[in-house]
């Protein structure tokens, strides 16, 4: 097999300006839970009694050495969240500022520019503080506590966007822009959430043109989930599935933000509980990013079976059933830890080319919209249990990758998908 760095189809895809390197989340990366000010937030209430993220990987600590790693790995760009409750411990509009908090991420950024590697800057990646969570019922508010809510988001994104200034070129509001809980109603809960996360995405972004977009020339957008769901066959029950799962997983969201509609297939399934939004907040939601960050792991197979009464996993996943072999029991490909992912190169192929022909193309919303794949990784079965020597010996991480970045570069040379930049996950957890 040819090394994609020496095939000679694919030389030259890459334009200079295309920005790698890698993936985090504050909250599996920093520690220091209770250090310099931080707040408790919602992950440190929900995994108390349990593996947790209260020391991590010290990155609040050892932050110089990862700029370390990703100028030895060639990086020209970084994705890091920032955690709400070490900004502003409480999260409220009223609430008191953490100075430190805000100087922890001034300095990486800096370090991460004066290294020449772009922060590519995650307002909030699954977590929000605790108090806003008892506050509010977190992204789940209603009422009069829904506005209050969209008003703190707005403040804590306009203190991070006056704070930064124009260093980092890049913002993303929300990262696959949604917090599993456990109280969820199947019947409203899920699609309220996912209301308040598409306008509360929608107003930030409208803070950040009004207000600093002109003098600052960043960019921002949002970053969306999605496995894909292939039909197992070429029946018309399997295909009905498998778009169903996608609709479901990736064009919820996107069908609003880019579009301006609601996807038809997610408005069938939830019927009534998924309310209309106004006139004035469509105008707002509707062009709401400047580019489409994309987190993909694996593919699955959708068997045609659409399952009655889904419980809140089955539902939030597509509500069809999925496995992971097709009709002879031949694997979709190499198994990963819990079976996420599975490596599946060509699914991810797939996936561009919709996302491109769904969300993007010129063809379609007038102007062509870049991707930047946010997230993309491997976790290898039980990798935890093995010795030192095999975890480094990485080669099944190693195929993932270069299978994955050919299906990308494919993507990019022969189908005329647009890709600015790839992002691997993760660059410590």
């Amino acid at each position: 097999m040819t090394r994609i760095d020496q095939d000679p189809t694919l030389a030259g895809t890459l334009p200079k300006t295309f920005l790698y390197g890698y993936s985090s989340a504050s909250y599996q990366i920093e520690g220091g839970s209770q250090q310099d000010g931080r707040g408790p937030s919602n992950w440190d209430e929900a995994l108390k009694d349990t593996a947790n993220g209260n020391e991590a990987v010290n990155s609040y600590n050892l932050w110089r050495d990862d700029i370390e790693l990703l100028k030895k790995y060639g990086a020209t760009s970084y994705r890091f969240s920032i955690s709400w409750s070490r900004i502003i411990p409480l999260g409220g509009r009223n609430d008191p500022i953490n100075q430190m908090g805000l100087n922890y991420y001034s300095d990486l950024i800096d370090s991460l520019l004066a290294a020449n590697i772009t922060p590519f800057v995650t307002l909030t990646h699954f977590d929000m503080p605790l108090e806003l969570e008892n506050r509010y019922n977190g992204w789940l508010a209603n009422g009069d506590k829904t506005e209050s809510l969209f008003r703190d988001f707005e403040n804590y994104a306009r203190l991070l966007f006056k704070t930064f200034g124009d260093r980092p070129h890049i913002y993303t509001l929300l990262s696959a822009v949604f917090l599993k809980r456990d109280r969820w109603d199947n019947e409203v809960g899920m699609w309220k959430q996912g209301n308040n996360l598409i306008l509360g995405h929608a107003r930030a972004v409208d803070v950040y043109r009004r207000e600093f977009q002109s003098a600052q020339h960043g960019v921002i957008g949002i970053s969306l989930n999605c496995d894909w769901a292939e039909p197992i066959d070429g029946s018309a029950e399997a295909k009905a599935a498998s778009l169903q799962v996608n609709d479901v997983i990736l064009g919820w969201f996107a069908d609003p933000i880019f579009l301006g509609k609601r996807n038809a297939t997610v408005q069938s399934i939830a019927g009534s509980a998924l309310e209309d939004f106004t006139p004035a907040n469509w105008k707002l939601i509707h062009g709401s990013s400047d580019f489409f960050g994309l987190n993909h792991y694996g593919t699955k197979y959708c068997t045609g079976k659409i399952i009655v009464e889904p419980n809140l996993p089955q539902l939030f996943f597509g509500g069809a059933e999925q496995v992971a072999e097709d009709l002879h029991g031949k694997p979709i490909g190499r198994k990963g830890h819990a079976g996420h992912p599975y490596n599946v190169p060509w699914g991810f192929r797939k996936l561009l080319n919709a996302v491109h022909n769904k969300w993007t193309s010129a063809s379609v919303t007038g102007k062509a919209i870049p991707i930047y794949i946010t997230e993309n990784g491997w976790s290898s079965e039980d990798e935890a249990k093995r010795t030192f020597e095999d975890i480094i010996n990485d080669t099944e991480r190693g195929e993932y990758y270069a299978g994955y970045i050919e299906a990308m570069l494919r993507a990019m040379n022969e189908d005329g998908v647009l890709i600015q930049g790839y992002l691997a996950w993760s660059l410590l957890e």
